[in-house]
Formats: C-alpha cells, sequence, structure tokens
C-alpha cells in the first residue's frame, strides 16, 4: 500500500561535479558538469584518449543532483 504514495525512484543517479583541465590555456578554471553516470566515466568519453600517464583533468567535486524533495537539478542550474 505505500507504494501507492511514493512513485518509484528511477534507476539513474543524477550526479553534478566540477573539475579542472589541465590544459594551461583554462588556466586553473573550474568546468561544471552533469551526468547520470560517475564524473569519472563522464570525463572519460570527453578526453577519450588512451595513453599512458595521467587523466588531463582534476575532479574537484563529485555530488548527487538530487534534492531532499526528490527533483534533480543540472549543470545549467548551477550556471545560472
Amino acid at each position: 500500500m505505500a507504494n501507492d504514495f511514493f512513485p518509484p525512484r528511477p534507476d539513474s543517479r543524477p550526479t553534478i561535479y566540477a573539475y579542472q583541465d589541465s590544459n594551461p590555456q583554462y588556466g586553473g578554471q573550474l568546468k561544471v558538469g552533469y551526468t547520470t553516470r560517475t564524473a569519472r566515466e563522464r570525463l572519460d568519453d570527453i578526453y577519450n584518449i588512451k595513453t599512458p600517464g595521467p587523466k588531463p583533468y582534476r575532479i574537484i567535486l563529485e555530488e548527487s543532483a538530487m534534492r531532499h524533495d526528490g527533483t534533480a537539478f543540472t549543470d545549467k542550474d548551477v550556471h545560472r
């Protein structure tokens, strides 16, 4: 009966993240993104390079994008 009151939670896990690109042209700026996967999985897609050594980015923040009321926010909300 409790399921009648609460809608099922989606399988996705909205995540907000911030990272620094090691490219000098970005000068330590933070970039903000949103994904339903982990930040590392998303950034590995963006930086699709298979070379040894450290990744060309550093994740600074990775947090749930879910509010306490069950709604989610995106990187666009953070940019605003």
